[in-house]
């Protein structure tokens, strides 16, 4: 890792470990005005996971494992279909509830996260580029890896099949995204595909025009990566989540699943991204 990347790795992790300290012992406030949320569902994005950190969101399986041991001693982990079922029809269920989700596929959740999620017997949702599935050695899942897990807790959603932002596309080209993986899927897995993952997720980059689209696609519900947990209100089709990133040290973990950093959801505004976009 070269010093200009750990440069801002170390940045990040340091601004991280300094808003918790800050909200933990000044924003008791903040805080209790979001207590409801707190009781809400947590949804936690991984990625990679695996000991070469490429992108900003690869957790180690070590880190992974302290991860999953803390939640099965906390929290009660439940899938994405239990989850979207008790937001509609008994909120009470998801107090208190953890789901897993990973975004992009990658093979490493295949040898690295599906051993150890096995091991705690948590079920867990993969969001698949549909046109990044490869039958040979590669980066992402390949289809025979898809079929095991399937048949062992874990479910799968769409994630677009080349990872495009979507407001950023034609309308016949969103179409194709979403439906078109849709399709591939369910081809793919002989079964029907009934979650959605918007590629990266912020409000940016997705608007109501595309949230409308995903609906009369069939599906069921969709991710996000807008920060934050879900309660009685909750938006199905926006569903809030929580990413666990390469800067997340344990301490800033525990205080992400608490609630402490609700306040990182203002990074998720419109106008946040596009001054972030702008500049970095």
């Amino acid at each position: 890792m070269g010093f200009p990347i750990l440069s801002r790795y170390l940045l990040k992790k340091i601004i991280k470990i300094v808003v918790c300290i800050v909200v933990t012992y000044t924003g008791y406030r903040y805080i209790s005005r979001n207590k409801a949320d707190k009781n809400g569902l947590t949804i936690l994005t991984y990625h990679s996971i695996s000991n070469e950190i490429e992108p900003d969101e690869t957790v180690t399986p070590e880190e992974f494992e302290r991860h999953l041991q803390y939640i099965e001693e906390n929290y009660k982990v439940i899938s994405l279909e239990e989850a979207i079922e008790y937001l509609q029809t008994d909120i009470e269920k998801v107090s208190g509830s953890i789901v897993i989700t990973f975004d992009d596929g990658y093979s490493d959740n295949y040898y690295n996260a599906y051993p150890l999620l096995k091991k705690h017997n948590f079920p867990a949702t993969i969001f698949l580029i549909t046109g990044f599935i490869k039958n040979n050695v590669s980066k992402y899942l390949s289809p025979s890896q898809i079929h095991e897990m399937k048949n062992n807790n874990i479910s799968f959603g769409a994630h677009t099949i080349s990872h495009r932002i979507l407001a950023s596309l034609t309308n016949e080209e969103v179409v194709r995204e979403i439906r078109g993986s849709k399709d591939m899927l369910e081809l793919q897995l002989e079964q029907r595909i009934n979650f959605f993952a918007y590629p990266v997720g912020t409000r940016v980059d997705f608007n109501d025009e595309i949230v409308e689209i995903v609906k009369a696609c069939k599906y069921s519900c969709a991710c996000s990566n807008m920060y934050g947990m879900n309660g009685k209100n909750a938006d199905i089709f926006a569903l809030k989540r929580i990413g666990i990133e390469t800067t997340d040290n344990f301490f800033i973990f525990k205080k992400k699943l608490n609630g402490t950093l609700n306040i990182m959801s203002f990074k998720d505004t419109k106008y946040f991204q596009r001054f972030k976009r702008i500049f970095f």
